[in-house]
């Protein structure tokens, strides 16, 4: 009897011991707050051409929510990896058309942008800057310079020149949330 217990405990606790440190360590994190918090960027999946889910319908509202025309749909065709090209490419990322955590990142960064700089905002900067006669129009599209500044491009037509049958076109402009309004 001696000889069997002696080789059933500690069998017994070898298979106790892992399951118990396992709650314990678990618990101790949750306890102690240390849990680890992942950033809405990690949580995403990588999404190329080929991709269907939702997280393709969620990468196209967004896109279409900083305005990228596209179509939702939950596939990621050949119209969704143009407009993510076009996107990585305004927002001087490597434009290979992947949906990788910069350019989830970056998306999410342009709504905050956009909420902080409108487009009118800039509407309102580019006429103190050239003057109230003049009206813009453009894409809304919220872009960044090589600096990683945000800027809108918007044509400026004169109201006068308009009013007179011409096109009224003065230039293209970007127009920065500083302030600066310039011609390309």
């Amino acid at each position: 009897m001696k000889k069997k217990l002696l080789v059933v405990i500690p069998t017994i606790m070898l298979a106790a011991t892992p399951l118990a440190i396992g709650a314990s360590s678990a618990d101790a994190a949750v306890k102690n707050g240390s849990q680890k918090v992942v950033a809405k960027t990690e949580t995403r999946p990588t999404l190329r051409i080929g991709s269907h889910s939702s997280y393709v319908q969620s990468l196209q509202q967004s896109l279409k929510d900083v305005k990228y025309d596209i179509g939702i749909d939950g596939v990621f065709g050949p119209k969704t990896q143009s407009m993510v090209k076009q996107f990585q490419a305004d927002h001087n990322l490597a434009s290979d058309g992947i949906v990788g955590p910069a350019t989830w990142a970056a998306l999410d960064q342009n709504k905050i942008d956009r909420k902080q700089f409108t487009v009118n905002n800039a509407i309102a900067l580019g006429q103190k800057k050239l003057g109230n006669n003049i009206v813009f129009s453009g894409d809304g599209r919220l872009v960044k310079d090589s600096k990683n500044q945000s800027y809108y491009t918007f044509k400026a037509a004169n109201k006068d020149w308009i009013n007179q049958g011409g096109s009224g076109t003065i230039g293209w402009f970007h127009i920065y949330k500083d302030g600066r309004v310039i011609e390309e």
